[in-house]
């Protein structure tokens, strides 16, 4: 684990100070998540924070130190507060000031490197499947998708490797949701968002709560997104928000495939999951025609046969797959 610097740390310190005794409706916790959500060094810093308060005011801890040294005594030393959780509290800020360096770096982060649970999520063609997690939190995954879960005591990953799921995340501050594809890194602390996984981009869809969007390689900024926004990242670019309705990411759960503005690479790619025969869209440079629709699964292949009576295009059936290409 990397080095913390110290503004970090005494930024955790304050924010652990504050937030400790606030109520779960505070003003400032909207202040307190920003910055956690911020930089993955801010959630590593208070994550120590809370794990050495949390030793120091534990009732072994106590005794151990009863044993050592009478109460009366170590608080005559010491000079701390009235109250031995007080102490422990002055104590650990001493610590954590001084480096963080108590746990042993290469120990601690080993410890949290190895995972406590560890799930595949495979959906077939045209097969939707719902998979409640060991923390309370719902995955449900759309056909022909892909998806790897791993949960670690300082965070919860779930990787992309193909297809669209739906998030329904409980929340937990100590261990963020994190959801990583090729393209995007989406984190969260509890809410409930969607994210597809398309060949040349991501879309993530946020129903309720606050989703933190960035590059796969961290290297630009994060986009913070709340209630109701959708954002998009291609490879090598920032994520950006788009001007998308964030339900239409969830329609699949109830049997709906929603287009807004779709490209027919989107729409081969979104529709494949719900064939055996897979769909290509071919238009080498030319630019796409734009599909708005809203169908229900069962109705794709209706919807397939009459893309060229309301678009420019044609449908080529080859053995292997089926093929929509420009009009001549």
């Amino acid at each position: 684990m990397s080095k913390l610097p110290d503004t970090i740390k005494q930024a955790a310190i304050r924010w652990y100070m504050q937030m400790r005794d606030a109520a779960p409706d505070a003003p400032e916790r909207t202040a307190f998540e920003t910055w956690l959500l911020a930089d993955v060094r801010h959630q590593s810093a208070y994550r120590l924070v809370t794990s050495t308060m949390e030793d120091f005011t534990s009732t072994d801890r106590l005794k151990n130190l009863s044993d050592a040294l009478t109460q009366q005594q170590y608080f005559e030393k010491t000079q701390r507060s009235r109250k031995l959780t007080k102490l422990g509290s002055g104590m650990a800020v001493l610590l954590l000031c001084l480096g963080l360096g108590w746990f042993g770096q290469i120990q601690y982060a080993a410890w949290q490197a190895m995972p406590i649970a560890q799930h595949t999520q495979n959906t077939a063609v045209a097969q939707i499947s719902q998979r409640k997690l060991e923390d309370g939190s719902v995955v449900t995954a759309n056909a022909n998708s892909e998806l790897d879960i791993i949960f670690y005591r300082h965070q919860r990953v779930v990787h992309i490797k193909r297809g669209e799921a739906i998030f329904d995340v409980a929340k937990d501050s100590e261990r963020p949701f994190i959801v990583q594809t090729a393209q995007a890194k989406v984190t969260v602390l509890g809410t409930r968002f969607a994210v597809n996984q398309l060949a040349n981009r991501v879309r993530v869809s946020v129903d309720h709560g606050r989703v933190q969007v960035a590059r796969a390689d961290d290297a630009q900024a994060p986009l913070l997104l709340r209630d109701g926004e959708v954002a998009e990242i291609v490879a090598n670019d920032v994520p950006k928000r788009v001007n998308r309705h964030a339900g239409d990411g969830f329609g699949f759960a109830q049997g709906l495939i929603v287009f807004d503005q779709a490209d027919m690479q989107e729409v081969a790619e979104t529709l494949s999951r719900y064939r055996q025969q897979p769909i290509q869209a071919k238009f080498f440079g030319q630019t796409s025609p734009n599909v708005n629709a809203v169908l229900k699964t069962k109705e794709i292949n209706d919807f397939i046969r009459g893309l060229p009576q309301s678009l420019p295009v044609t449908l080529q059936q080859t053995s292997e797959q089926l093929v929509i290409q420009p009009r001549p």
